[in-house]
């Protein structure tokens, strides 16, 4: 058995060697158990394939039935979160000598899908939001089940932008780490797995752990705020949330945060090939390991959103309101997928507008409440009070001396 290699930096370059399982059927029938990574290899193809076949009979599900399409347009866009990232991830587990690059794009396409999240929870709040209008509705929520807080009005601007802030910050620094993770690798100074405060991938991993935090804290409060409205509409919201936030919860806390612990700490080792068709370094036995939850999670994962994410609620909307009218399949996919980007980009832009304004709302009331502070506390404004307050004792007093003076006359 192989030490564990905790070597930093490492060797400059997106490759990290060539390792990829070996494909000797005859090592892999005799000795099954030193030959794991191959077995591992299958069940995740095998895995990744009944993924993708229900995925596939949701989305057609929706194309046929595409009536909603303000609502099942972002829909159609997480429903491709499981399959593709585990297909992704089935590459990694191949090659793992460029598993860092291939896995870029699987988080690129993890980000994606937490936006489409928040945009399709929004979309089924946006008739209430008309509903409200102007209303201020002020809420007492807590934060993480534990800090309380009041909002002054949960319909209005601040709430509003604040919210997509905490959610947006999640995907933007999503594609930012994976650039600089390809960056730093071909630099030699990413290394994976490896908790040295020589490489990069300590802080980005650190930096990672901060984001989601503030996510789940910013979509665990959204939850709780908007709980009547999601009550009222019958929207599955909980549901929603689980299926797009649970595995990359479990992902990066018991994938990627566990095992790199456990591959630090030795408990997971690599092999020396005697017994197999290659040898296996720690670092690529962590990987494979860490694609087969991957692939299990997801596979669950698209059962849950076959129940979740479904046209089912869109079909019996169109049906109680007598709606008839949809979209052809190939207008829905059009919709679906091919508007996507120009759309991301366009609500990124509006995020960064409204942001803006936000920020000139609060600047402007803070200025107004700064000046009355200053008029309330305005020193010639006291002086004259007392002035005033002096002139009307004079006025009393002379007041009664002239009753007294006419009363002695008299």
């Amino acid at each position: 058995m192989l030490k564990p290699e905790i070597t930093c930096p490492t060797t400059p370059g997106l490759s990290t060697g060539g390792l990829y399982p070996g494909l000797d059927w005859s090592y892999v029938k005799s000795n099954p158990t030193e030959n794991w990574h191959v077995v591992g290899w299958l069940v995740c193809l095998a895995m990744i394939f009944v993924t993708w076949i229900v995925t596939l009979t949701v989305v057609v599900k929706h194309l046929r039935n595409y009536y909603e399409p303000q609502i099942q347009r972002h829909k159609l866009r997480v429903l491709l979160f499981p399959p593709v990232y585990a297909t992704l991830a089935w590459f990694a587990y191949l090659r793992f000598d460029y598993s860092t690059t291939i896995m870029f794009f699987a988080v690129v396409f993890e980000a994606f899908a937490v936006f489409n999240l928040f945009t399709t929870l929004q979309a089924y709040l946006k008739p209430f939001r008309i509903e409200a209008g102007d209303m201020k509705e002020p809420v007492d929520t807590k934060i993480m089940f534990i800090f309380k807080c009041h909002l002054p009005s949960k319909w209005g601007m601040h709430y509003r932008i604040i919210t997509d802030i905490l959610v947006f910050q999640y995907p933007i620094w999503a594609l930012l780490d994976s650039f600089m993770s390809i960056f730093a690798e071909l630099k030699g100074r990413y290394c994976e797995g490896i908790y040295s405060f020589k490489g990069a991938y300590v802080y980005l991993t650190i930096i990672n752990f901060t984001s989601l935090s503030i996510i789940l804290t910013a979509l665990f409060t959204y939850l709780d705020v908007f709980h009547p409205e999601w009550v009222r509409g019958k929207v599955k919201a909980h549901g929603m949330f689980w299926c797009v936030k649970g595995p990359i919860m479990f992902n990066f806390y018991f994938g990627e945060i566990l095992l790199s612990i456990l591959a630090t700490t030795g408990v997971i080792k690599g092999t020396d090939g005697t017994n197999g068709s290659i040898a296996w370094s720690v670092e690529a036995v962590k990987n494979g390991i860490y694609i087969i939850i991957i692939c299990s999670v997801m596979m669950i994962d698209s059962f849950m959103m076959l129940r979740f994410f479904g046209p089912g609620d869109n079909i019996q909307n169109a049906a109680s309101t007598g709606q008839t009218k949809k979209m052809t399949p190939w207008r829905a996919f059009v919709d679906g997928y091919l508007a996507y980007i120009p759309e991301f980009l366009h609500n990124c832009l509006c995020c960064g507008v409204d942001s803006y304004k936000l920020m000139k709302k609060r600047k402007a009331l803070r200025k107004k409440k700064k000046l009355e502070a200053v008029n309330s506390n305005n020193p010639t404004d006291h002086l004259l009070s007392e002035e005033g307050e002096k002139n009307n004792n004079n006025n009393n007093t002379s007041y009664r001396m002239n009753e007294l003076g006419e009363h002695t006359s008299v």
